[in-house]
């Protein structure tokens, strides 16, 4: 066991020393270690996905060591093709480390399906702003006669009535019939007396009129199967898209080819 006396001097340096090791280990660590295994201050940034097939982003990814993971969340756009990206998080430009996620969401191969508006009795203009609301597009425009002007008659798909509420796919296109405002000229009612309802039914849609009620009662005064009465009566003055409704001498409808008068 050594004799040797304390040395108050000699100890300060020693606590020194080790002191200095333990900085310079600090540094060491903090400065060179840690930013060589943890690539500091070395970024990548992130490609630009959106519009991309799904097919085409693995090798660009695997160049860049990021990944990527697809959203369970798919959306719809028109304007890509199925399993086309379409959002991408982070976005791109972002600067980010290496291996991290990009999180993807991809165009469905079949569009989500919306309800349909009404759109009858709507004008023009706003029904237009309606169907864009919904994801659905303006189709082909008919103008009708009728004296709702500028105001859709009826809506279609594909040439056939779509009622509102019914389950359409997002992005269809609705056709819509358009009052063209000539149901607000007037002329004479046209005589229906005496007539076949095929004969009045021919007349009446050339007149740009509308069949209402027809009513069939017997009329032992004038021959079976032709009109007697009809309202407006003749020579009265309407318009174009006006209801007419008339009486036919028989007890109830027959088909068409029947329609023809008894002989007297």
């Amino acid at each position: 066991m050594s004799n040797k006396p304390f040395n108050f001097y000699s100890f300060l340096k020693n606590v020194g020393i080790m002191v200095g090791i333990g900085a310079v280990m600090l540094l060491f660590f903090f400065y060179i270690y840690l930013p060589a295994t943890t690539n500091h201050n070395e970024t990548i940034t992130v490609p630009d996905l959106e519009g991309m097939a799904f097919d085409d982003i693995n090798e660009l990814l695997t160049n860049r060591n990021l990944g990527f993971e697809v959203m369970s969340d798919s959306g719809y756009s028109e304007e890509y093709d199925p399993f086309y990206i379409l959002s991408q998080n982070p976005k791109p430009g972002a600067k980010v480390k290496e291996n991290r996620k990009i999180y993807l969401t991809l165009n469905a191969k079949v569009p989500p399906q919306v309800r349909m508006p009404n759109l009858i009795n709507t004008d023009l203009p706003n029904a237009e702003d309606i169907l864009l609301s919904n994801g659905l597009k303006r189709g082909e425009i008919t103008y009708v006669p009728d004296r709702r002007v500028n105001a859709v008659i009826s809506q279609k798909l594909k040439g056939e009535d779509v009622a509102m509420g019914t389950m359409i796919y997002k992005g269809s296109a609705i056709d819509l019939e358009i009052g063209n405002g000539e149901g607000i000229k007037s002329f004479p009612t046209p005589d229906f007396l005496g007539k076949t309802l095929a004969e009045v039914r021919f007349q009446i849609e050339a007149s740009g009129l509308k069949l209402d009620e027809i009513n069939f009662i017997k009329n032992d005064t004038v021959p079976a199967n032709l009109v007697y009465k009809q309202l407006p009566p003749q020579g009265r003055s309407i318009r174009t898209g006006d209801l007419v409704e008339i009486w036919i001498n028989r007890q109830k409808e027959l088909p068409e080819e029947e329609e023809q008068p008894e002989q007297q």
